[in-house]
């Protein structure tokens, strides 16, 4: 399978493509550089484009790639025509052929290319890398099994002038593909696409948020700090970079960020974080939904502070050097000091699930506690409005229903009094 002709090759068929359209060629509009631009559509072998490897859609897979293979973090960026690196990048892109309900593979095997792909002008596909990549797979199966006339053999492109990375990245963001075949970003992807708009072209969140329609500064600035969090959890797990396994756990990260805001104190944001990791790696039955359930762990956090302390004492906790931390390299007091610890020691992987039962166990105690508290609540709620309407009736009152609804209430009085008894023995 051909994955893009070399440079000189690609340049000669553009610059002729170029100086050879002719007035009644078919055209095809994008918003390009702030205007509405007819482009002319041109059709190419199929094996003539290479894939942007700085895209979008699969920055957070390029990055689970070269750490996978120990491969150097510039892998997909050092060198643009290497054939490898495509190679590699086919790959990733076959694995996102089936996204948000809609299968490529089976979209193209029933239909005909509808849209040009977009193409910088060295050959880059700027728009449709998932469907070139589509198209050379059916293109390829065609060919083993022997058949005449394999589909795909050309592939209609348009062809962008001269431009910037920004006029490219601004494209991108703000194109809309074809509904039938349109899927959404994944969220990590877009978060590390943003981190490394920011990192590596010395994007501000501003200026990267102006780029993609409908986006705000705060929400560019949100999703790179929910992957901080992220990078952190599958760090810790010795799954750097394995974005695919937390696709999930959007609302948990999330749930995170919002705990650690409101907690004040740094060691007691690092126990909930510290819990919330193992809550998220092995939850219980009966947690419920994990992006409910955390915001629990903040609300409790001194409780199951307390209960991890008898659970783990001091003698089986890990140490810092008290020295170290009496002469202010740490700084704080005792109690700051057997946090630390704590949150050192609940992290340990052979503690991990014990720390998911005992926090369990005590925001169910307290989700106990607080529904015995509103039965009460709630018997005093009736009977405060029951005296209200003793004072209310006289003999302007409508009595049309009120004797079904007091034996209603007298029903439930006696399942109370029956409940109520049952505990008492």
């Amino acid at each position: 399978m051909e994955l893009g002709w070399a440079y000189p090759k690609r340049r000669e068929l553009i610059d002729r493509l170029a100086s050879n359209v002719s007035a009644n060629q078919h055209k095809h509009p994008i918003n390009f550089q702030n205007e509405r631009t007819f482009f002319p559509i041109f059709k190419v072998e199929i094996g003539m484009p290479k894939y942007r490897l700085s895209n979008g859609r699969t920055q957070d897979a390029q990055e689970q790639y070269y750490t996978e293979k120990n491969l150097s973090e510039d892998y997909f960026e050092r060198d643009l025509e290497l054939e490898e690196v495509h190679e590699a990048q086919h790959g990733i892109l076959k694995q996102q052929l089936k996204s948000s309900g809609i299968d490529l593979l089976d979209y193209f095997t029933k239909n005909k290319q509808e849209e040009p792909l977009i193409l910088d002008n060295n050959g880059f596909v700027v728009n449709g890398n998932r469907r070139l990549c589509t198209m050379r797979e059916l293109r390829q199966k065609d060919i083993v099994a022997g058949k005449q006339s394999p589909r795909f053999s050309h592939i209609e492109v348009i062809i962008l002038p001269p431009c910037s990375e920004e006029d490219i990245l601004a494209l991108e963001g703000k194109l809309q593909i074809t509904q039938d075949i349109k899927a959404d970003y994944i969220w990590t992807a877009e978060g590390c696409m943003y981190r490394s708009l920011r990192d590596k072209k010395g994007f501000t969140t501003e200026k990267i948020a102006s780029l993609y329609e409908g986006k705000k500064k705060e929400d560019v600035e949100e999703l790179i700090l929910l992957l901080t969090y992220v990078d952190q959890y599958l760090a810790s797990r010795n799954i750097p970079k394995q974005y695919h396994r937390i696709q999930e756990d959007q609302l948990a990260f999330e749930a995170i960020v919002k705990g650690r805001k409101k907690l004040n104190d740094e060691d007691k944001k690092d126990i909930f974080q510290t819990i919330a990791f193992s809550v998220i790696e092995k939850p219980l039955t009966g947690m419920g939904r994990l992006y409910s359930f955390l915001p629990k762990i903040v609300d409790n956090i001194d409780a199951i502070i307390e209960r991890a302390q008898q659970e783990f004492p001091p003698e089986e906790q890990m140490s810092i050097d008290d020295e170290d931390f009496d002469d202010g390299l740490l700084g704080g007091s005792d109690f700051e000091l057997n946090l630390i610890n704590l949150a050192q020691t609940l992290d340990k992987e052979e503690n991990r699930e014990n720390v998911v039962h005992i926090t369990k166990d005590v925001i169910d105690a307290e989700d106990d506690r607080q529904q015995r508290f509103t039965v009460i609540q709630k018997i005093q709620r009736a009977n405060s409005l029951l005296q209200d309407a003793v004072n209310m009736f006289d003999d302007d009152t409508e009595v049309v229903g009120i004797q079904s609804q007091l034996e209603a209430i007298e029903t439930h009085i006696e399942e109370l009094k029956g409940k109520l008894l049952n505990v008492a023995h």
